[in-house]
């Protein structure tokens, strides 16, 4: 069965692939790297999107060797997360949010999420 915060990502990767203004966004995230990869911990499971220079992503289950950054927390948590209804400094204030690595790479994602959503 695939959770929410599967299901939430795989939207992502889905709209960000199949739209060219999203991908040109990508790519601009990237900037001079060969790409990015973020990782998601949960109390269910482990997956990583891999953030790809030429602007598209892929979602996939399990652990990456070296992640750029890593989100610790429970799925409900991470959902509240990304989808807008709760900040990180709240969740890092409490304890509910871990962030290891480049935290800095929560930006950009968190603002392509938003357009995402936004777009429905």
């Amino acid at each position: 069965m695939t959770s929410s915060i599967m299901q939430l990502f795989d939207g992502l990767v889905t709209k960000v692939n199949n739209t060219s203004e999203l991908r040109e966004q990508v790519k601009r995230w990237v900037g001079p790297y060969q790409g990015k990869v973020l990782q998601l911990e949960t109390e269910a499971e482990t997956v990583h999107i891999i953030v790809f220079k030429q602007g598209t992503m892929e979602l996939r289950k399990g652990s990456y060797p070296s992640p750029d950054v890593i989100y610790k927390a429970r799925s409900e948590t991470l959902m509240n997360l990304f989808t807008g209804q709760v900040s990180f400094r709240d969740l890092m204030k409490r304890w509910e949010l871990i962030i290891i690595g480049a935290a800095h790479e929560s930006v950009p994602l968190g603002q392509l999420m938003l357009q995402v959503l936004q777009a429905g």
